[in-house]
């Protein structure tokens, strides 16, 4: 079912223009979802109904946990404000409610679970008995999971020693901090509430409690900000020892339109990530996907099955959680109210769901992993019957003309230069269908303000 009196779902259809920039400018719209929604939702329960044969045996669950202290004001993501962690208990009732539905219709005996993310919102406002309860009781139902990694978001402010060592103590073996920044300029232009301080004490604490791996997202392009002060936050987080990090550019909400006038040239933007691309290389990490550079042995799973050909599937619970799974693209109701609701009397709370076209499927193929630069062809011919020479000669020779992509003796990859242009590449692969409608965007509680 679809719920339109208390969300509204975009996903505009725009023209060629504003939809894709093409080479040599940067397009610069964040494709991280795809097929896109089109035309009517279906019935939620046809999901349930049968069970396709997937691409890749690897499964991912992610758990949406929409609640924040406050709002960022860069944030442009559906989220509600919280008081405290009052909310966790009932909220887990619900989210294990879901999975039960899942557990009750369909076959998990072939799956390989791969990973477990935690992600918000906030994720660390959820209680650590309770991320141990639904820890538990997916382990005990995809038993293939000797080498799953459970990630839990955490913000710099609210995480503790011990809700990190409660953390731990459960089987979490992944920590991630939106650190944003070590410059508390950089961190009071954009309003946010850690400082340098803070973040330094948080990572040191995760890296001292033991996690296998201790992530931490940057921004870059911040307003204002200069190369140096980016690469010397790059710089922080190599030296502490840090095993993953991600670098994404600024992207300003609609609440910061004071900002656009200081944000810095493209040219300074695309300075920024070769500079601090090559000194992440040059001390040993590896660039797994844009925006994510890993040292060996720290790859993140969740991203390697939502992105990486062949892709795994994913089932997300959670209100305003957006699932791949049986080849179909969905997404939860955005209003936590209304999503417990309906998953305590339904068992299950879809506020939109559209199958996957064959169209959708092979080039969801393409589009997405491009984000991780390599493409098999292998995998896609014994999936669909035919390479991807064959169904994209077209967009191959282009991207090959242009420098961005170059033929291997296993598929594709990206050249390095075409890394800055990942967004570009992903839009070529786009079906007929899909061209020209943005990434989706779900308005929810929390919203008002728009």
């Amino acid at each position: 079912f679809f719920v339109n009196e208390v969300d509204i779902m975009i996903n505009e259809l725009v023209t060629e223009r504003e939809w894709h920039h093409l080479y040599p400018e940067v397009d610069q719209e964040y494709v991280w979802e795809y097929p896109l929604f089109r035309g009517e939702s279906e019935p939620g329960k046809n999901l349930f109904e049968s069970q396709d044969t997937p691409l890749s045996n690897d499964l991912g669950l992610y758990i949406h946990v929409p609640f924040c202290l406050y709002r960022c004001p860069m944030c442009g993501f559906y989220m509600e404000i919280v008081k405290d962690r009052s909310f966790s208990k009932r909220y887990t009732d619900a989210l294990i409610k879901e999975f039960m539905t899942y557990k009750a219709h369909f076959d998990f005996s072939t799956k390989k679970l791969k990973s477990v993310y935690f992600g918000g919102g906030t994720a660390s406002l959820l209680e650590a008995e309770d991320v141990g309860r639904i820890v538990t009781l997916i382990k005990d139902t995809i038993t293939n999971n000797e080498t799953v990694e459970i990630t839990v978001e955490n913000h710099p402010n609210i995480a503790t020693k011990k809700y990190l060592e409660d953390l731990k103590k459960i089987g979490v073996n992944r920590v991630s901090f939106g650190i944003q920044s070590f410059d508390d300029a950089d961190l009071r232009l954009l309003k946010l509430k850690q400082r340098e301080e803070q973040n330094v004490k948080i990572l040191q604490t995760a890296l001292e409690v033991g996690f296998d791996t201790v992530a931490a997202d940057l921004i870059y392009s911040i307003p204002n900000q200069t190369i140096d002060v980016f690469l010397s936050n790059v710089n922080k987080l190599i030296s502490m020892g840090v095993s993953t990090i991600s670098l994404y550019s600024m992207g300003l909400s609609e609440r910061q339109e004071d900002l656009y006038d200081l944000m810095p040239s493209q040219e300074v933007e695309h300075q920024m990530f070769s500079e601090s691309m090559q000194l992440l290389l040059e001390n040993g990490y590896v660039q797994v996907a844009q925006p994510d550079f890993c040292l060996p042995n720290h790859i993140n799973h969740d991203t390697e099955i939502t992105w990486k050909a062949p892709q795994g599937e994913q089932i997300s619970l959670g209100a305003g959680a957006w699932s791949y799974y049986n080849n179909f693209l969905y997404c939860n109701t955005h209003n936590s109210k209304k999503y417990m609701e309906d998953v305590f009397n339904n068992g299950y709370s879809i506020q939109y769901i559209q199958k996957a076209t064959l169209d959708d499927q092979m080039s969801r193929y393409m589009v997405l992993g491009a984000r991780c630069f390599d493409i098999p062809d292998e995998p896609f011919k014994n999936y669909f019957g035919a390479s991807i020479f064959d169904i994209y000669g077209q967009e191959i020779r282009l991207l090959e003309s242009q420098g961005l992509i170059e033929r291997t003796k296993t598929g594709i990859s990206v050249t390095m230069n075409g890394r800055y242009y990942v967004d570009n590449i992903s839009k070529t692969f786009y079906s007929p269908a899909n061209r020209c409608r943005l990434q989706p965007y779900c308005y929810g509680v929390g919203d008002e303000w728009r």
